[in-house]
């Protein structure tokens, strides 16, 4: 799950989602476009022009896309279904319980909501991923933590928290945007958001599309900040920051594995003295 707004710096949690529905072919399997879920002062219709010159608005909408005749996927054990569209501004419980109804009537075991923040990160180094989940034995198999947040919630929360209610695992997967690129589209942060989910679910789609536009980003990136001598400094803060957290974080691990090869030479020792 995916929505464009508030939780999609750099529209790169719904960039990632439909690339993924894209590779593999989905089957849009439904349109929930009622206008009592928008506010179309703040989500205003887009014009555009058909084959033929005539005008067409495009309504704000979520999309519910799932396996189709034409679907693509490397393993037989798994079956994707995508929400992709706007944030609603309106009814949220009444949405909220609707979709809840459409993921049981699908029989869908859990379920993946994907954001994106802006964050004080540089774009020159690789995107950071963060997970979080309110199920216990999803953070046991992944290793994560569970999210502490306290402040204001969007609706993938909202969510999130009626599905953990019905007995639904859930995972939040959410990818860091520099934030002074972050009203513009970051297809490496959405590469990134499309690796994890690869990893994490165990298929793969072709890449070769978003890693060039990733690395065209960047270097639209560079060229932009090339003649803004202040915002070159302040990226090179970034990145000596972000180095340095690094370095310590090699160091804390380093230094654990240690502490871990000590503890078993020591029972390896006290085993032997006992014999």
């Amino acid at each position: 799950m995916a929505f464009d707004g508030w939780t999609d710096a750099g529209s790169a949690a719904t960039g990632s989602a439909n690339y993924i529905r894209e590779k593999l072919a989905a089957e849009r399997l439904l349109v929930i476009d009622d206008q009592d879920y928008f506010d179309f002062l703040r989500q205003r219709p887009i014009i555009v022009l058909d084959e033929h010159g005539e005008r067409e608005f495009i309504w704000p909408n979520i999309e519910f896309w799932g396996p189709g005749s034409q679907s693509v996927l490397n393993t037989k054990d798994l079956q994707l279904y995508f929400l992709i569209g706007q944030e609603p501004a309106l009814q949220w419980q009444y949405l909220r319980d609707e979709i809840l109804e459409l993921v049981e009537d699908r029989d869908i075991s859990s379920v993946i909501m994907i954001g994106s923040l802006a964050s004080e990160a540089p774009h020159s180094r690789p995107i950071k991923i963060y997970k979080n989940s309110q199920t216990a034995a999803v953070r046991n198999a992944f290793g994560i933590e569970r999210s502490n947040y306290d402040g204001r919630a969007g609706f993938l929360s909202v969510l999130g928290h009626a599905f953990e209610k019905a007995g639904l695992p859930t995972i939040s997967v959410w990818a860091e945007v520099p934030h002074y690129v972050a009203s513009m589209p970051s297809p490496k942060a959405a590469l990134a958001l499309v690796n994890d989910l690869e990893i994490m679910l165990g298929f793969t789609v072709e890449h070769k599309e978003i890693s060039e536009a990733a690395f065209e980003w960047e270097r639209s990136v560079d060229d932009f900040a090339e003649g803004d001598e202040d915002l070159l400094n302040y990226i090179a803060g970034l990145e000596k920051a972000r180095d340095e957290s690094e370095a310590e974080e090699m160091n804390t691990d380093q230094l654990a594995l240690e502490f871990e090869k000590f503890l078993r030479q020591n029972e390896g020792e006290a085993g032997t003295a006992e014999n």
